[in-house]
């Protein structure tokens, strides 16, 4: 599932190349996703406002439009502000910036057509992710918004994060992949904050220092800044709008190499099931 820095990555890229467009059309298909996607009901609030900006909220992207307002023939009075288009990557969502006369990839279940002749596609292969629009004034009361955590790249989330995980029992890998507690990390950057923090996974949040916890706090946000340089981190089905695959998978140190050498002591990883999800880690670094 694409965490924060993949879909940072996705934010800066429809922000460089849509920024400024207008949509023209709608098309697709009425499937079920994580929420019920309905072109027709989109159609009805999308055509003829503009992309004014993007925004990211822990692993969800923010559109937000605008609809312009003419006092004349020609004559642009003013920009009618509100309302959102919210999208989540699911497991295997896409969104590719596209000509109209490109082939669309498979299970492409909503296109919006703008005005320079090029198209924003939204695909997913496995039906987890999320489009939906938020009509002015409802954003603070989405659920999938309204409970989110403190967002890591906020400057203000080093002296937040530590007394939250602290005053908790959970394994403090599972505590970083809660969303109400901090939005946008996942199994991929938890496991490689905590070995940069030489923290076991399976350590109790109460039980670990305020120190050490600070210290981890500073970890996920170097990596998630480095990651968001790198544009992210390409598995399987992960690309940018262009087509791009993410190159911090080069710099991987713990995730998915149980068994291997840890390339800190050279201690053989392990692996621990924890919130359902596999993560390596370093018996002898991580403590």
């Amino acid at each position: 599932m694409p965490e924060l820095p993949e879909v940072e990555t996705v934010r800066r890229s429809l922000e460089m190349h849509l920024e400024g467009r207008t949509i023209t059309a709608v098309e697709g298909e009425a499937v079920n996703l994580r929420r019920p996607l309905d072109p027709k009901i989109l159609t009805a609030v999308l055509v003829g406002r503009r992309l004014i900006a993007f925004r990211r909220r822990g692993k969800f992207l923010l559109v937000d439009l605008a609809r312009i307002s003419h006092q004349l023939p020609g004559e642009i009075c003013g920009l009618d502000r509100g309302g959102s288009l919210l999208i989540h990557l699911g497991m295997s969502g896409r969104l590719q910036i596209a000509e109209a006369s490109e082939p669309r990839l498979p299970h492409n279940h909503l296109v919006l057509c703008l005005d320079d002749g090029r198209e924003l596609r939204y695909a997913d292969t496995r039906r987890f992710g999320l489009v939906d629009w938020l009509a002015p004034g409802t954003e603070a009361l989405d659920p999938s918004l309204s409970r989110l955590g403190v967002e890591p790249l906020d400057p203000r989330m080093i002296e937040i994060l530590p007394p939250l995980l602290h005053e908790r029992r959970a394994p403090v890998k599972a505590l970083l992949m809660d969303q109400h507690l901090v939005a946008g990390v996942g199994n991929i950057y938890a496991a490689e904050a905590l070995w940069r923090a030489r923290i076991r996974p399976t350590r109790a949040g109460n039980r670990t220092s305020l120190n050490r916890l600070t210290n981890l706090a500073v970890a996920i946000r170097e990596v998630l800044t480095e990651a968001v340089a790198q544009g992210g981190t390409t598995l399987r089905d992960y690309a940018t709008p262009e087509g791009e695959f993410g190159y911090f998978a080069l710099k991987l140190e713990v995730y998915g190499r149980q068994g291997e050498p840890c390339r800190g002591c050279g201690a053989a990883l392990r692996a621990e099931v924890i919130g359902g999800r596999t993560t390596a880690w370093c018996p002898s670094c991580q403590r």
